[in-house]
Parts: C-alpha cells; structure tokens; sequence
C-alpha cells in the first residue's frame, strides 16, 4: 500500500523540496511534469503542475485529483499528494520515461505481450471499480525505477456508472469510432479499443491507422470498420504478422464494440496469456534493453 495522499501548501513545499524548472520530464496540453528532490533523504518524485487554461481543463485535472484519492495498485503510478489550491500533484518518479520510447527498440513479442498484460492488470482494476481511463496509449505508460509499467495521466478518466458519463477526449488515433460518432456506447469498451491500438503500436512500429473519425475517411481504418481484414493485413510487414497477433488484435479493433473483448476476456485468451514474463522476469528483461541506452 502506498502511504496516504494528503494536501500541502506550495510554499512550505518549496521549502522541503527542490527541483530546477529547466529540468522538464514530461509536458501536455494544459501541465509540465518536472522531477524534483525530498531534501530531506534526496528521494525523487515527479511534480505535474497545470496552467488551467480554461475551466475544462482544470475540471479534467482536479477530477484526476479526485479519482486519484482512490487508486491504488501496482501498475498505476503512484500518488502522493496534490495541493492546497489544486494546482500540481505530487507522483511517483518513473526514470526510464514512457512505452513510446520503446517502440523503436524492436522488442520481442513475448516482451511486448508482457507489458501489455501489466496495462491491462491496471485497466482490470480500473473497470472493476467502474473507472475508465478515456486517454490509454503508450505516453501514458511509464516504466518505473524498478522497470515495472504503470499507466498514469487521468485527465480524461470517468465514472462509468454515473448518469449520462461519456468520454471527454482522447488522442485521435487511440479513440474508439463509437465515441466519435456520439452514440449511445460503453465507455469500458472505449478503453478496450485504445489497448489494442498500443499493442499494434508497440510490435508493429506504427500506428494501424491516423484516425477513426468519419470524416477522415482514414483508408486503414475503413477496412478495419468493413471487415475487410485481409485487405488490411496486406499493408503491414508479413514477418510480423504472427497468427496469434492478428486475431488478437482484430477483437480488440472491432469497429463493433458489441464483438470487442471486455478487459476479462482479453486477459483470458489462451494466445494472449500464454509465453510472458512474470513481473519480476520482465524488470530483468527492460532493465538489460534500457541500461544499455
């Protein structure tokens, strides 16, 4: 268990923590991620301060505030802390930064399945609490000083069993089509899609499309949405189209979130879950790729 968030004053946290604002480890729409430094023990934590740029955005950060109070697991970034006038919060310092600086890696799949399943261990305990997490792609999985990934950033995350919840935002690319076409929807399911556009990303290289949005007429993604599987298959890189892969994928990138698997049978399916390392065997497996950088 982590030890329990609590609100502090900016400037008596200036006073016990010091951090140079040139040292920036992460940046967004609307916040800046800096590291700063317990002076007390000289431990690290990471610092996410936001400008509120309109009354939107600073919704999105205090109900991440809000959701944060509650989390707690071991693939979600920890929380220490927001303050008083709800302008930063105090999480966990991840040095070996987020899954998109591993795409370019080459990684194996049983490496790749691997983190994929600590996401989805996250999104299971999310969506058992009925919290959606609305924004899942590789920034916003990081990877911990003890190479453990864990998913952070949750500005656009709901309550899914509150009157009328529907998603807020996302990153085109990530967002499932149903949520662009203001349907009725599950948002659960919204998060399922976004899992399978990070895996793709994460083996192939590459995003499987630009965009779900009706109006982009995305060619990739239209082939996907008529069901015309091999028509897509034939644009990607045949030594990487792994049998096991591409059913796997196409229940998760189902246009018809009806066909899309929910977070438990995804973690159930027999090629998913089978080959991958444990926790600790993949901590020994990202720690040889990344020190080596």
């Amino acid at each position: 268990m982590q030890q329990n968030p609590s609100q502090f004053d900016l400037q008596k946290f200036q006073q016990n923590y010091q951090f140079n604002n040139k040292e920036i480890i992460g940046k967004g729409f609307d916040s800046i991620v800096y590291k700063v430094i317990k002076k007390q023990d000289g431990s690290l934590y990471a610092l996410k301060l936001t400008s509120f740029k309109d009354l939107q955005h600073k919704f999105n950060f205090q109900q991440e505030i809000r959701l944060l109070y509650h989390l707690d697991h071991d693939h979600i970034v920890k929380f220490y802390g927001n303050s008083l006038d709800g302008s930063c919060i105090l999480i966990e310092y991840m040095p070996y930064g987020h899954l998109a600086k591993l795409i370019d890696i080459g990684l194996d799949l049983r490496i790749i399945k691997s983190i994929v399943n600590q996401v989805m261990n996250a999104i299971q305990y999310l969506h058992s609490r009925n919290v959606v997490h609305g924004d899942i792609k590789p920034e916003n999985a990081l990877i911990s000083k003890d190479f453990v990934i864990k998913i952070c950033d949750f500005g656009f995350a709901i309550i899914a069993n509150q009157p009328n919840a529907k998603l807020r935002g996302g990153s085109e690319g990530y967002t499932a089509p149903e949520l662009l076409i203001n349907e009725n929807y599950d948002p659960k399911k919204c998060d399922m899609f976004s899992l399978g556009v990070l895996f793709f990303v994460l083996y192939m290289g590459y995003r499987p499309f630009l965009s779900t949005h009706p109006q982009k007429q995305d060619k990739f993604w239209n082939f996907i949405k008529n069901k015309e599987w091999d028509k897509f298959w034939k644009i990607f890189d045949p030594k990487k189209q792994d049998v096991g892969f591409k059913n796997y994928i196409q229940k998760l990138l189902c246009a018809d979130p009806n066909e899309r698997y929910t977070i438990e049978e995804a973690l159930q399916d027999n090629w998913f879950k089978s080959n991958q390392y444990t926790v600790k065997e993949l901590a020994q497996q990202l720690r040889m790729l990344l020190i080596k950088q």
